[in-house]
């Protein structure tokens, strides 16, 4: 059943009766009020401004076309994302969605309740044919967050979700703190695409939470390509940002939670 669709809206509504709305960024109770009023300052200074496109000096895009993200992964953009990994928090990964489907595709929001439901962007399904979230790390979390991030993005662009054509050939090694390279090697080869037919021939809009340096999503577009799709482009909420990208050997340190 449709995510959006009036029977599981009316479900969510109720559920809010008892757990009410609250900011992804920070946990206030929202209910209908569509902005959290503490964050919204600081969200704006988060901004990746005037573009959000990555620049290929400063992260590894590998055979991707292109990749975007409208924050900086500081503050609460930050502890947001790490709520939603780490507090089994599935439905803070969609609001974070329609942040994404808002900043990078200038969907509208109109509150159903308590809810905000994205608005279709007339055209933007010229330039991608379907989404493709990057596979959960493991099963322990029991939701996958670029999945759920997914689902705003694809109500407002109408184009297909197809959260299972990318499957992990392992269990995810951990990145934190690797070098560069290491990162590149741990994950080579570590994914599959599942069905090639959902992919092939079409432009993927590939979907993360989070482009560090760009290994995973460089490494997923290489399946995905393999598979036969004509063009991957990466979206993910936030990025880190290098001055200069790192050397091979420097480790890299991030993705740790702070609570």
């Amino acid at each position: 059943m449709d995510y959006y669709s009036v029977p599981r809206r009316i479900l969510r509504g109720a559920r809010q009766l008892v757990y009410p709305r609250r900011c992804p960024f920070c946990d206030r109770v929202l209910g209908s009020v569509p902005i959290c009023p503490d964050c919204a300052a600081e969200l704006e200074e988060l901004r990746r401004k005037p573009g959000m496109r990555l620049d290929a000096s400063q992260h590894y895009l590998g055979k991707l076309t292109g990749a975007a993200a409208p924050f900086r992964y500081e503050g609460c953009v930050r502890r947001g994302i790490l709520h939603t990994k780490y507090h089994a928090a599935p439905w803070t990964a969609v609001e974070l969605g329609l942040w994404l489907a808002k900043l990078a595709f200038g969907s509208e929001m109109h509150m159903a309740g308590a809810e905000p439901v994205p608005e279709l962007v007339e055209g933007m399904s010229l330039g991608y044919d379907c989404i493709v979230p990057v596979p959960a790390s493991g099963r322990a979390r029991g939701y996958n967050v670029p999945q759920l991030m997914a689902v705003p993005l694809a109500r407002a662009l109408g184009i297909p979700l197809y959260p299972k054509a990318l499957g992990r050939t392992r269990a995810k090694r951990h990145q934190a703190g690797l070098p560069f390279e290491q990162r590149l090697a741990n994950v080579a080869g570590a994914f599959r695409v599942t069905d090639t037919e959902l992919v092939e021939g079409r432009k993927v809009l590939l979907v993360d939470d989070v482009i560090t340096t760009g290994a995973t999503a460089a490494a997923c577009t290489q399946a995905l390509l393999a598979a036969g799709a004509e063009s991957v482009f990466a979206i993910a909420l936030a990025t880190v940002e290098f001055e200069t990208f790192p050397a091979g050997n420097q480790p890299l340190q991030e993705n740790e939670p702070e609570f």
